[in-house]
């Protein structure tokens, strides 16, 4: 498949400027609802490649240039909602009423205590993710997130959850052992 030029690129931009309006944070990075992080990391980076305004700067035509700045935003906007769980878990519900942006109140969400603490996005990500399953009482999916979280940065917050997970799962087992 031969590259495209930048006049192809160009003519993308302004297509997919002129569809923001109806198109979901799915639509804009060409995934699937059901897609995973890896996925929706890879599918950003892609679009983030193709459409980074910076490419466009030496087209002489300023139109190019804010359109692929205001689907660069949207890309990345798109991107931070689908790779928090719990942003992307108010998107979804969102969504099936008909709503195709999450509204910025609830994007712009602040870091808890917990997650200031770690300097990995990715580790945070793994942390969010192990503190709700934990609190749905999925303790062996929480025991994976954290492990996978505390594989990326050793830190204290994550190594807290560890603990009461590990705690959590101790009590399931004491009442077996004791009918045994």
């Amino acid at each position: 498949m031969p590259t495209p030029t930048l006049q192809d690129l160009a003519r993308a931009v302004a297509t997919l400027h002129d569809h923001l309006d109806r198109a979901s944070y799915y639509d804009l990075l060409g995934l699937r609802a059901f897609a995973d992080y890896v996925t929706v990391r890879e599918a950003f980076h892609g679009r983030a490649q193709s459409y980074h305004p910076d490419r466009f700067v030496c087209l002489d035509d300023s139109a190019v240039h804010d359109m692929a700045y205001t689907v660069y935003k949207r890309i990345t906007e798109a991107y931070n909602v689908l790779v928090d769980p719990e942003l992307r878990r108010r998107y979804d519900s969102g969504l099936r009423t008909g709503q195709l942006r999450l509204p910025p109140a609830e994007r712009n969400r602040r870091l808890g205590v917990n997650e200031r603490a770690l300097s990995n996005p990715f580790a945070r990500i793994f942390l969010r993710a192990a503190e709700d399953k934990l609190r749905q009482g999925d303790l062996k999916g929480a025991g994976i997130d954290v492990s996978l979280g505390l594989s990326l940065e050793d830190a204290q917050p994550l190594r807290t959850l560890r603990d009461q997970i590990l705690r959590a799962q101790a009590r399931q087992v004491e009442p077996l052992e004791r009918m045994s």
